[in-house]
This record gives C-alpha cells, structure tokens and sequence, in this order.
C-alpha cells in the first residue's frame, strides 16, 4: 500500500475542511471571564457591605444594595450564559474521519486479502438554508433580552431600596413628633399637678392628662417597633441581616412636574419597553430559524482507496441530502408562529398593565401633591396658631384641660397627616420613575440583527 501517498491526501483533505470552514464571530465568544460591573451613583469607588456611615444616606444604600443583591448577580450570569450559547451557535458541525476496508476473509477469491480493498476520507456536514446565522440572531436576541432584565432589575431593586428608606425615614421623624407630643403633654401633665395641689384644678383634669400621657407612651412604643422593623428591611436589602445604623439622613425630592402625555412618551424609551420590543424580535427569530429548518443539509465526503489486488489507488467523492418528502419542519414553524402571536398579545397585556399602574401612580401623585401643598399653606399654620393660642388661654385659666389637649391633639395629628401625605406622595414618585426606567443603563449588550420590530407593533 502506498502509505505515504495515502496519507499526505488525508492531511490535505483535513485542511481543506478546516480552512473552508465558515468562521462565525460573535462579541461573546471572547474567551476572557466577563465581570460584573460595579454601579455607582457619586462618581467614587463603589460602596462595598461594610459598615455604613451613621446616618444612613440613600446614596450609599442603594450602591450597596445593586453591587450586592444576589438578584443582580444571577440575572447578570444570565447575560453571560446566553453570550457563551450564541458563541456556540455559530460554529458549524465537526468533521468526521472514516475508514473501511473491504473484501477481505470470505471465500475463494476472496479468502485472504489479497483481493481487498481499504479507503479512508473525511466527511463533512453543511447547513443550508441559512441555518447557523439565523441560529445566532436567535441567540443575540436572547443576549438583548436577558440584557434589558438585568437593566429592569437594577430599576425595581432601586426603587425598592427607596420605597424602605422612604417609610424607615417617616417612622423616624413620626417618632421624633410623638416624642415631641410626650413632651408637650408632660409639660401640660406639671402644671395640672401644680394646680391640683393648690386646688386650682379639679383632680379630674389630672386623670385625664394621665391618660393621655399613658396613650401617647403607647404609641411611641408601636412606632419604634416598626421603626426596628423598617430598619432591618432596609438592610436585608444590600444582604445584610441586621441594620448597622441608628439613624438616616434624607430631605423629600422635589416632585417633578409631570404630564400624562410626558409620562406616557417617558414609557416608550424605558428599559421596559425595549424588552417588549426585544421579545418580539425574538420571536421573530425563532420564527425565521423554524422556516430555515426545513431546507435539508448537505454532507459531503472524499478521500482516497486502495486496491490491494492491483496496488492501485483512486480518489473518491460522495454527496448525502435528505429528501424533504416528509418531514419540512411544518410542525415547527407552526409552533413558532403561534409563539410568535403569544408574544405579541402577552406584550399588549403587558403594555395595558403598564399604562394602567402609571395612571394609578400619576393619579396618586397629583392628589398627594395638592393635598401636601394645600395642607402647608392652610392647615398647618392654622393648627399650630390654634394649639398657642388655646394654651396661652389655658395657663390664662380661660379654657379647660380638655380644650388644650384637644387643640395639641389636633395640632400633631395635623403633622402626622403632612408625614403620611409625603410619604404617599414620595411612592407615588419612585413607582413612576420606577415604570418610565429612570436611573437605567443607557445600551444593551449585543443589539439583535434583522429587527424590524418597531414602535407600532407595540401601540
């Protein structure tokens, strides 16, 4: 056998196959480990879970929180699992190296191996119809996807990390105003003990002012409570299990002033919004990968043979296709169209859903806000020259002991309506920022390619 002929063609048919193999290139096919990008707000090194100041800052709570929520850290291993799947996508099937030999240990003739023959060759399979570039359009529109996820959690973490801060920062300046009625009716609670003792109180007006110490006691207890409370829910927000800090440090955003038709404009550029986009496109693709999937491969296979009867050698080529008599994929495409629909009315859902809470939270808004803005310019300043004036007439011996606790009542009660109306106003703020993506990140990883999907498929 002519060995060496034999083999200096095997090795020319093995680098052919190599060389004509198409080199499909994909950003996520860098063989480097990707990192996940540390987020922050001040422009300084990124808040790591370690201590914090005391007071807490919002800043700092929610760099900490987005560089340490486990959430984050899987939707982030999500992007990079679908970049190593689209890597894979583009690379085209191995070849395969065969040998035969044939002729050989039967009868007569053919008894021995004299008369037998032996090949050896490689075959190599090609995917038709497009196959491996619809493959991985599919794969980057499910890169964008995982991408626009991995922005919307960031959003909805922020905004839950502000919601908590927002009611831990309530329930202590709740705190701060109950202490300062305990104070107030302590001090009112002396002067009726000073008048009873000179008899010029009735000892009922002492049994009233006791009780509503004792109530006003009742009620600073129930808010540090909650307060406690808060407090370790805002720090199971960055993984930690119990809170660091004894107080916080905030002052109420400005509201933005806010139109329906800005807000609704507002949702067409948020993170939200591309995913529906995104998730069409991504039908689109498993659609048009389902159509390529009918159109049969080709294989193709060559080397060379040896006759041992005569010595001799030849080349030899082969071509396979399947006949696409039964199966054409029809199944497939007909269930990536129907996957197709299911995106596009799961979106209008979603859309409607999306449309509806930013009503609900621009609604909310607007009556907390002239509900904020009308108590501080007429409530407040009435309550509060009632409450001196009341007291003044009291230590006068003008009024009794029930018109000023009355009038004290009324006055910290009126701020505790102020507290809850901001804190109301202030959800209503983050949940609309929430909804319209502010705060995202400005570009997806990969875009996918063929994306015809535009605005009015969403409208």
């Amino acid at each position: 056998m002519k060995f060496s002929v034999l083999w200096v063609s095997l090795t020319m048919t093995l680098f052919m196959a190599e060389y004509t193999m198409p080199n499909n290139c994909l950003a996520a096919s860098s063989s480097a480990e990707l990192v996940q990008p540390q987020y922050t707000l001040t422009g300084e090194t990124p808040a790591k879970l370690e201590k914090p100041a005391d007071p807490l800052t919002l800043d700092w709570a929610l760099e900490t929180a987005i560089n340490n929520h486990p959430s984050l850290g899987a939707t982030w291993h999500e992007i990079i699992a679908r970049q190593g799947k689209a890597q894979q996508a583009g690379l085209p099937a191995n070849p395969a190296l065969f040998g035969e030999i044939e002729e050989f240990g039967g009868s007569g003739d053919y008894s021995g191996t004299d008369a037998m023959s032996s090949r050896v060759g490689i075959s190599q399979e090609f995917q038709l119809g497009g196959k491996i570039n619809k493959r991985v359009s599919e794969a980057e529109a499910a890169i964008r996807i995982a991408d626009l996820e991995h922005q919307i959690e960031i959003i909805e973490i922020k905004a839950q990390v502000e919601k908590r801060f927002v009611k831990v920062f309530t329930l202590q300046e709740l705190l701060s105003l109950q202490e300062e009625q305990v104070e107030l009716i302590s001090k009112i609670h002396e002067v009726i003990v000073k008048r009873v003792k000179v008899g010029d109180t009735s000892p009922l007006d002492l049994t009233k002012s006791q009780v509503e110490l004792a109530m006003a006691e009742v009620e600073i207890e129930q808010t540090r409570r909650e307060l406690e409370a808060a407090k370790y829910i805002l720090a199971s927000s960055w993984g930690a299990q119990f809170p660091r800090f004894s107080k916080i440090s905030a002052q109420y955003k400005p509201v933005p002033d806010f139109t329906e038709q800005e807000l609704k404009e507002a949702i067409k550029q948020s993170p939200a919004w591309y995913l529906m986009e995104a998730q069409l496109a991504g039908a689109d693709a498993n659609l048009n990968l389902a159509v390529a999937e009918k159109a049969s491969d080709l294989e193709l296979a060559g080397g060379i043979q040896h006759f041992n009867e005569t010595n001799d050698h030849a080349f030899f080529l082969g071509i396979s296709i399947p006949l696409p008599l039964f199966n054409r994929n029809q199944g497939g495409i007909a269930e990536a169209k129907a996957l197709s629909r299911k995106v596009h009315y799961e979106n209008e859902a979603e859309l409607l859903d999306l449309y509806t809470e930013l009503q609900e939270a621009w609604q909310t808004l607007v009556s907390s806000r002239k509900a904020v803005q009308s108590l501080e310019s007429r409530v407040l300043p009435v309550a509060q020259n009632a409450y001196e004036s009341i007291n003044k007439a009291y230590n006068a011996g003008e009024l009794d002991i029930l018109s000023l606790l009355d009038a004290q009542r009324t006055w910290i009660d009126t701020r505790r309506t102020h507290l809850n109306l901001l804190l109301e106003q202030e959800n209503s703020r983050i949940e609309i920022e929430r909804l319209i993506g502010k705060g995202a990140t400005s570009a997806p990883v990969l875009s996918p390619k063929n994306n015809d999907t535009t605005e009015r498929d969403l409208s």
